[in-house]
């Protein structure tokens, strides 16, 4: 089963509580496809929201994957109270503050690196945090940790770049390895999964490869025929094909 919603997941009412084994995905640059710039009060209020929505749905003892990026600070993002903070936004530190506040822990952190290349106007690399829906001193997780799940640093080159059969661009998916590694530690056949950000569709794409469940949301619509030829034919795309070559 994997369904794909196209609206926000501030309200994800096709789920009940407690329903899902395993959550991942990547916020959004702004919290409406047609934000002009990112306004930082409101993108975080937004963000409140749907980890709320997030904590509801999920099992106890299961895991939220969020994977984001530290952002170039600007005036703009800031315009609402009139600061400055700075060159750098610590985005991942906000999202985990949030994230805690509401009652998950952050009991893992990985970082993605995008590139071995360094690139003064665009980060290379990204982080993995989990966040524990809190039910006790265990992670509900399969036995043993995987040989390519351990190392803190994955280097996952390519795979950022999609173009559907319209010529529609989506340039910052993340790698499906990543999906791959997270649903084989934490999750099991039959499981569900749900992509709260749906972006190209990564996640439930990798979840039918793999025998899960998922529900994924999307409040791009713009976004659907680009979702939907990534989960019927993710050969298509470069950075899916070692991953069905493993588990063919």
């Amino acid at each position: 089963m994997i369904d794909v919603f196209y609206h926000t997941s501030v309200s994800m009412s096709e789920l009940s509580d407690d329903n899902a084994q395993l959550v991942i995905g990547s916020p959004p640059f702004t919290n409406h496809p047609d934000g002009k710039s990112l306004e930082k009060k409101s993108y975080l209020r937004f963000i409140r929201s749907v980890f709320s929505e997030i904590w509801r749905v999920l099992e106890p003892g299961r895991l939220w994957v969020c994977i984001n990026t530290d952002l170039r600070d600007h005036a703009r993002y800031n315009r609402r109270d009139g600061r400055f903070n700075g060159l750098l936004w610590q985005k991942h530190t906000s999202l985990r503050y949030i994230a805690e506040s509401i009652g998950f822990r952050c009991i893992d952190m990985k970082i993605w690196a995008k590139s071995l290349n360094p690139n003064v106007y665009r980060y290379g690399f990204a982080y993995v945090q989990f966040f524990k829906k809190s039910a006790g001193s265990r992670t509900q997780t399969r036995t043993g940790v995987s040989a390519t799940f351990s190392p803190d640093v994955w280097l996952l080159e390519g795979g950022t770049y999609r173009k559907d059969s319209r010529g529609y661009v989506f340039r910052d998916a993340f790698h499906p390895e990543i999906v791959s590694r997270c649903l084989e530690q934490f999750t099991n056949a039959g499981d569900l999964v749900v992509s709260p950000f749906a972006g190209s569709g990564t996640v439930p794409a990798v979840a039918k490869l793999l025998g899960r469940r998922c529900i994924a949301y999307e409040i791009d619509r713009n976004l659907k025929p680009l979702i939907e030829e990534t989960i019927a034919n993710p050969e298509r795309y470069p950075a899916f094909l070692s991953l069905m070559k493993m588990k063919s």
